[in-house]
């Protein structure tokens, strides 16, 4: 009797759709991941950001290091929210740490996501395991073991740990 003519065990059937649905989600994570964009438009359904956006949020994945300077009303903070919520989709695991000069400008970050894209994107809802927009706490946590927190940029802060550094300046001229 041939390899080919045997019948496969249940454990055998399962390991193999396990393996061809691994497949399928790391071919689809590399795709997404070099190309940011599609996956605000496919993944959190967000199919309004201009050419410009598209760039910068494609600059802000490719190059360890980027400064976003802009004026008002340009979309800075819901740049840097698309920003964090995508990276802690496609990169299990990431400690993404917002800082800024007073926790209420670090919270906002957490309000875009919150009030703005979660209400765009169910799939976006599903991934949050939770969320917290407290005078002390704030922060979202993803399943796959991501989270965005929000610290002041003081001495008091020094102890937060990321991989992700997000630091909002304010310019005042």
């Amino acid at each position: 009797m041939a390899s080919t003519d045997r019948k496969l065990t249940d454990k055998q059937i399962l390991d193999n759709k396990t393996n061809s649905v691994m497949q399928t989600v790391a071919k689809r994570a590399a795709y997404y991941r070099a190309n940011v964009n599609r996956f605000v438009e496919d993944y959190l359904q967000i199919n309004y950001l201009k050419l410009f956006q598209k760039i910068i949020l494609h600059a802000m994945f490719t190059h360890n290091s980027m400064v976003f300077v802009a004026c008002r009303g340009l979309g800075k903070t819901y740049l840097i929210a698309l920003f964090c919520v995508c990276k802690c989709i496609l990169y299990p695991g990431t400690k993404v740490v917002v800082s800024s000069y007073t926790f209420k400008q670090s919270k906002e970050t957490i309000s875009k996501i919150t009030d703005d894209f979660m209400h765009h994107s169910p799939l976006l809802c599903a991934e949050i395991k939770r969320w917290s927009t407290g005078q002390n706490d704030a922060g979202i946590w993803f399943h796959n073991g991501s989270y965005i927190i929000c610290k002041v940029a003081a001495e008091t802060s020094r102890g937060a740990r990321a991989n992700v550094l997000i630091r909002n300046c304010l310019a005042i001229w």
